[in-house]
């Protein structure tokens, strides 16, 4: 059994081997990739192939590799390998597979092009209908219409996409230009076989594709389109066509210079690599030579050899992969807050390797705040953007999006190591944070919410649940709670920030109270599920004054002390996100494990039960620890929007190492001189 002492030793050494350079300023900092499905990959190699610009060989034979690892059993691809196939990403990772050079007769497309057949191509969600569209394997009559002239109704109406959640609207306005423009890749002999395929036993223009506008696969569906929304389609659809040509034709012009100015803003890489992609499409239909383009499609990735380039991760054994985020600030934040905690943990032989860490990585973390903006700074109103100055990015300064939730945990990275040196950088991450609060006293991630109506109704997405505006989500409301007490507390903020402030933390308080669930837990919207929501729920209540004795706080561990396992560790299923309440997975995981941990040790120590329960943990999380000093990761403990799940892979050795830090700064010599039964060899010097 390993000691507390080695295991903090080897987790460590693992962590601290885990720092990478970065590409920009050479200086190190933690990032891990984040996992999702083929889903991005597969509409990479389609737009590509769109604009006329097919992968180069190696990237084409790494992506067939990425296909081989993400598929499933029976030979089709899900949303995430745990769950059953999806029409959506089978439809679109096999005709991504025929373009990168497998072909039809593979027996590896076999499983998927069956299952294709037997569920019924023209059944695929809209997004489907969308990129198959763009592939030229689906017709754009058969695509419901998202008209350009949504975004001529005033701001002040709801349904403006203003209105919508960024990632939203910013895929809504690339549908909405390459259905305008009707982009659409060149016809060739690939493509007639591929309509062969997919459309097995029927002539391809024989179909009628206006009438499977609405066809969906239930089983690919969160929620069916509502019966407004229906109806919405079927008026938007026959008015659609009556479109003013000169009208549209400067809204189209409107979309373009919004583009540009994304690209600009974000180092050429956009919110995300699907509007990205969408944008690019865009651009080439107008100019094939566009030189935004041109610089858009070399920052995106995948043209060389590197390991990690834009959006885009490859290697000889897992292929090329898109990823949806980039984490480095995330991750490095977290690192940060751990060592911060290990600082504190008397192993004489650790202190010089967490005082390096510490130095290393504040140094990079400090040049990734937005301190100026472009020169167009002043069009971020008018592009429904947030000033962003103050603020950090989910990956980095490059990516230009602040999210809310990563600056309060930069934030509190700075505080915990020197908030007087960092005085100016956390003053100016308060100021941005304060834009993101709701009108409920809970906090968006990229801004605040912008209307008070529902429009979930409207959700288009028909595989994602929770997607069309911002919503108030407990994880960043906590983040921002903790980031706001730390600021407070450090007396860097003064008067009207510093009442601001304090008015905001009181807020967050009330909203985090409020909303907690009868059980005692918080739901998880970034993470899987309960077990996260719940230890930044603590973590926020606190923040906002209470006490490890206040009742919610009290009744939030109780929740936690329920669900553990009988080998001490703790284990949540990824459909918990699906059925709203808390369902055991079969199988330990660490990185959930150091959640409830952590969530233990913001409670009642001195309480028995909780103290007995946080020992058996710690000792579970010794036992999971891997000789090299690594956990394993059994499954993906990422989500977002309900159904997509991810596995950030650095996860795994962050929090297990942080959750056991605290720990054994918490308990660790109680624990050492009064050993519960079974756990006297944990501590053992």
């Amino acid at each position: 059994m390993k000691s507390s002492n080695r295991a903090l030793q080897a987790g460590l050494a693992k962590l601290l081997d885990a720092r990478r350079p970065d590409a920009h300023n050479d200086l190190l900092h933690w990032e891990g990739e984040v996992v999702w499905n083929p889903m991005l990959a597969a509409q990479f190699v389609i737009a590509r192939h769109a604009m006329g610009r097919p992968l180069a060989k190696l990237q084409a034979e790494r992506v067939l590799r990425q296909l081989e690892v993400m598929q499933l059993e029976k030979g089709c691809w899900g949303m995430h390998r745990y769950g059953e196939p999806s029409l959506f990403v089978t439809v679109l990772a096999y005709v991504a597979a025929r373009l990168c050079g497998w072909k039809s007769s593979d027996k590896r497309l076999a499983g998927a092009r069956d299952f294709i057949r037997r569920e019924n191509v023209l059944n695929v969600p809209s997004w489907g209908k969308v990129w198959l569209s763009i592939a030229n394997l689906y017709e754009w009559d058969g695509v419901n219409a998202v008209p350009p002239e949504a975004w001529l109704l005033p701001k002040a109406v709801p349904l403006h996409p203003s209105n919508y959640y960024c990632h939203t609207r910013l895929i809504y306005m690339g549908m909405a230009s390459v259905r305008a423009l009707r982009v659409t890749a060149p016809f060739n002999e690939t493509t007639r076989a591929l309509r062969a395929e997919l459309y097995a036993g029927q002539a391809y223009e024989t179909i009628d594709f206006a009438r499977a506008r609405g066809r969906l696969r239930e089983g690919d569906l969160w929620e069916r389109p509502s019966a407004i929304l229906r109806a919405v389609y079927g008026a938007v659809n026959v008015i659609e066509p009556l479109h003013v040509p000169a009208l549209r034709a400067r809204l189209i012009k409107r979309f373009t210079e919004a583009m540009r100015f994304e690209l600009r803003s974000t180092d050429y890489t956009c919110l995300s690599p699907v509007n990205g992609l969408l944008f690019a499409l865009t651009l080439h239909a107008q100019n094939p030579s566009d030189p935004d383009l041109e610089r858009q499609l070399a920052r995106f990735g995948g043209d060389d050899d590197s390991p990690l380039k834009g959006w885009v991760w490859q290697d000889d054994d897992e292929g090329l992969r898109v990823t949806g985020a980039r984490s480095a600030t995330w991750d490095t934040s977290f690192v940060l807050q751990a060592l911060s905690v290990l600082k504190h943990v008397d192993i004489p032989e650790l202190r010089a390797h967490v005082a390096e860490g510490l130095e290393e990585g504040l140094r990079w973390l400090e040049t990734q705040q937005i301190r100026s903006t472009a020169a167009e700074r002043g069009a971020y109103g008018k592009h429904d953007r947030v000033d962003p100055v103050g603020g950090f990015c989910f990956a980095g300064i490059w990516h230009g999006w602040p999210v809310s939730d990563c600056t309060a945990e930069a934030l509190l990275a700075f505080a915990d190591a020197d908030a007087e040196r960092y005085a100016p950088a956390i003053r100016r991450a308060v100021r941005f944070l304060l834009q993101a609060q709701n009108f409920d006293g809970g906090f968006g991630s990229y801004e605040a919410r912008k209307s008070r109506a529902g429009l979930e109704w409207m959700n288009p997405a028909e595989m994602f649940g929770d997607s069309m505006t911002e919503l108030s989500y407990y994880e960043c409301t906590a983040s921002n709670a903790c980031a706001l007490r730390a600021a407070l507390d450090a007396g860097v903020l003064s008067g009207s920030l510093s009442d601001r402030a304090q008015g905001a933390l009181e807020r967050a308080g009330a909203y985090l109270r409020a909303s907690q669930n009868e059980d005692g837990s918080w739901d998880g919207a970034w993470g899987v599920a309960y077990l996260y929501g719940t230890l930044f729920g603590v973590r926020g209540l606190k923040a906002a004054g209470a006490d490890a004795t206040d009742p919610a706080v009290q009744r939030a561990c109780a929740f936690v002390l329920e669900k553990q396992r009988e080998d001490g560790a703790f284990a949540e299923c990824w459909r918990s996100c699906l059925e709203d309440r808390f369902i055991a997975a079969e199988e330990s995981h660490p990185t959930q494990t150091a959640w409830a941990l952590s969530t233990l040790l913001e409670g009642d120590v001195e309480d028995a039960r909780v103290r007995e329960a946080a020992e058996r943990a710690a000792l579970a999380l010794r036992v999971m620890q891997e000789a090299d000093g690594t956990w394993r990761s059994p499954r993906m403990t990422g989500v977002f929007f309900r159904t997509a799940l991810l596995d950030y892979r650095l996860y795994r050795q962050i929090f297990p190492l942080w959750a056991l830090a605290s720990f054994e700064a918490t308990l660790g010599t109680r624990a050492a001189s009064t050993p519960h039964a079974g756990a006297s060899e944990t501590f053992a010097p």
